[in-house]
């Protein structure tokens, strides 16, 4: 059955993510790309006319799709915030199985800091932070999270673990080790404790301590 010119980009972009995954950023090209779809190379410069075009359709693909990732859905929206961050974590971290050569080509760009397309991936690091962010400040709305804390900060705090949470499946964690990490790196964050005692709380507890020891003395 003949591909649609849309139905036709559409494939060979997902073969050229598949080759940015393995080959790289830097070293992949169209020749590369024709020999995974198995489609002459003019095929390719047809669709993608250079290779800054070819590498700007991946890279949009990846804005894409980890926007999407990053953003809660209605219903999320209406769980506790301490859940809702669960969640995007949980969809940051799975996509190393769901769409494993999406993971790769963003663990590769999120250290590119020498290259034309850093100022992009800071651009959507911010756009995907900003949305934890606010989920941040929703659960101090709730009186879930820390006041004191800064949401974007946080937020950033959080995106680094989403990262070595990857890192760590890629080394074979299981599911019940991650799941722990996930909740211990949010809650050990964010969530609210109680205040340190007062002054006169501590003179109190002290005093309370003081007569029990002179009553058993006694």
């Amino acid at each position: 059955m003949r591909m649609s010119p849309d139905e036709r980009r559409e494939q060979l972009l997902g073969f050229a993510i598949k080759v940015f995954a393995e080959h790289g950023l830097v070293a992949s090209n169209h020749a590369m790309v024709a020999a995974a779809a198995k489609v002459s190379v003019p095929t390719v410069f047809f669709y993608f006319k250079t290779r800054e075009a070819l590498l700007d359709a991946v890279l949009n693909e990846l804005e894409r799709f980890y926007a999407s990732k990053y953003a809660p859905s209605p219903a999320e929206s209406e769980l506790p915030a301490v859940e809702t961050l669960m969640l995007i974590s949980k969809r940051m971290t799975g996509t190393l199985e769901t769409h494993p050569d999406y993971a790769r080509i963003m663990a590769e760009w999120g250290v590119s800091v020498r290259s034309d397309i850093w100022p992009r991936y800071l651009r959507l690091y911010r756009k995907m932070n900003r949305m934890m962010a606010k989920v941040i400040e929703r659960g101090q709305r709730e009186g879930t999270f820390r006041p004191d804390l800064d949401p974007e900060d946080e937020a950033a705090i959080l995106h680094a673990s989403s990262s070595a949470l990857i890192q760590m499946m890629e080394t074979g964690a299981s599911a019940e080790r991650l799941d722990k990490f996930q909740r211990t790196m949010i809650q050990s964050v964010l969530v609210q404790i109680p205040p340190a005692p007062t002054t006169s709380g501590r003179t109190a507890a002290r005093k309370g301590v003081i007569k029990q020891g002179t009553t058993s003395r006694a």
